[in-house]
């Protein structure tokens, strides 16, 4: 089962690959995707439906799982949730079901690992680490496939 966790900031994206079970998961891509300066906003929903679009046709992902914020300020609106009405009309066309998290669902128990364990650390254990982009932003997305996978 293949899935792709995406987690949108403010100058682009965050998305991860992974396929396997929820109990063994296997990393198959994971990448930060940066936008340009876009003039507008019209050009910027262009870029993140060619990037949204290229994605499912790579990766032909059953599920998506989207890390979303609740807390954008005025600046991080646009980047933040406009493209999920992009990738959710995509999703629909496509027929691929999606799935939104906030940090708050990424909880050990959920992903079988005991309460005492910090996540965030257990998946450096887990599948490595990977520097320079293996940051929260980049475990957000990964968190958000994995809640995905049965």
């Amino acid at each position: 089962m293949t899935v792709l966790g995406i987690n949108l900031v403010k100058d682009g994206l965050r998305y991860c690959v992974l396929d396997g079970s929820k109990d063994t998961p296997v990393l198959v891509h994971f990448e930060k995707v940066q936008t340009n300066n876009f003039p507008n906003t019209q050009q910027l929903m262009n870029w993140y439906e060619t990037t949204f679009q290229n994605l499912i046709t790579r990766f032909s992902p059953e599920t998506i799982g989207i890390k979303v914020s609740l807390n954008a300020k005025k600046a991080e609106i646009t980047p933040w949730y406009y493209p999920l009405g992009v990738l959710h009309n995509l999703s629909h066309q496509n027929q691929i079901n999606t799935f939104e998290f906030v940090a708050g669902n990424f909880t050990s128990s959920k992903f079988g690992v005991d309460k005492s364990i910090n996540i965030y650390d257990y998946i450096d254990q887990y599948f490595g680490v990977f520097q320079p982009k293996w940051d929260k932003n980049q475990k957000y997305a990964l968190l958000a496939a994995w809640m995905n996978l049965k």
